[in-house]
């Protein structure tokens, strides 16, 4: 039998046997068409899927980095860096300054990754192992910074210092009325940190009645000589080397990054929005 048998019928077209191949052929359309939309919508499914996944991991672990890297590199160099000792096991930055990780005893008071995303945390830094040599790198120059910042504080906070200090705070107070008098318990203690601090810049919010700034404005020939010793130079130097060398590879790693988050951008379509990208950094125009 051959396929002419099979349409005709004693010169007659088979109307049966056109149909049943017509069926099957649109069977097999409809059969291809429903799979391919299936596999399409499951693809778009998937993609969705880590879509979400990716936002989140942009969202806690990229943004942040690249957040605290822009502020570190601003407070360096604006002279914003304030460290102070906490209790007597816990000290660190105040302000400028951030560890990534949290570390019990040096910068404990602040740190950026929470417990609660260590799990993105690892995923980005199993995915760009790079970063993870990073982020170490820039908590081992905090470690050191702080270190060095003990090292002053050692050198400030002494019997001699403390005595000369609570005398130039009773004489300013005795010329001054209530308003104006420094109103801190123990001034000892409070502007040896401000003499501690030599990468910060102290200055009086307009239109403000600030005894502190106007005790340290009268006093700050005196207060300083407090720091010219030949340890105190040496140290204040290292601090200096250190902090140019975190600003260096911070702005570094901040191109670095920020080019991870364009990419993941441009690929899943991500807007501002949803990035939380709104801050524009003046180092970078400076």
């Amino acid at each position: 039998m051959n396929i002419t048998d099979v349409f005709l019928i004693n010169g007659q077209f088979n109307w049966d046997a056109v149909n049943t191949i017509s069926n099957i052929i649109l069977l097999f359309i409809l059969v291809s068409i429903t799979g391919w939309y299936a596999r399409k919508q499951t693809n778009l499914m998937i993609k969705g899927q880590m879509r979400n996944k990716i936002l989140g991991e942009v969202k806690d672990v990229l943004t942040p980095l690249i957040d605290n890297l822009i502020q570190e590199i601003e407070a360096i160099q604006n002279h914003k860096i304030f460290w102070h000792h906490y209790t007597s096991d816990v000290y660190g930055f105040n302000s400028g300054l951030t560890r990534f990780f949290y570390n019990e005893q040096y910068g404990s008071v602040k740190f950026i990754f929470s417990k609660k995303i260590n799990g993105t945390l690892r995923d980005v830094l199993t995915k760009f192992s790079e970063l993870k040599s990073m982020l170490h790198s820039h908590d081992s120059l905090i470690d050191d910074l702080n270190k060095l910042y003990m090292e002053i504080e050692k050198e400030i906070k002494i019997p001699e210092i403390r005595e000369q200090l609570i005398k130039m705070a009773q004489e300013f107070n005795r010329e001054k009325s209530a308003t104006y008098r420094l109103k801190t318990e123990d001034p000892y203690l409070f502007f040896s940190e401000y003499i501690i601090n030599i990468e910060n810049k102290i200055k009086r919010n307009p239109n403000s009645i600030e005894p502190n700034i106007d005790f340290w404005e009268e006093n700050q020939e005196e207060l300083l000589k407090f720091r010219h010793t030949k340890n105190i130079t040496e140290i204040s130097d290292q601090i200096h080397s250190k902090l140019i060398q975190l600003k260096e590879e911070n702005q570094t790693n901040f191109k670095k990054i920020e080019k991870i988050r364009e990419k993941y951008r441009k690929e899943y379509n991500f807007t501002d929005d949803e990035l939380d990208i709104f801050k524009v950094s003046l180092w970078q125009n400076g």
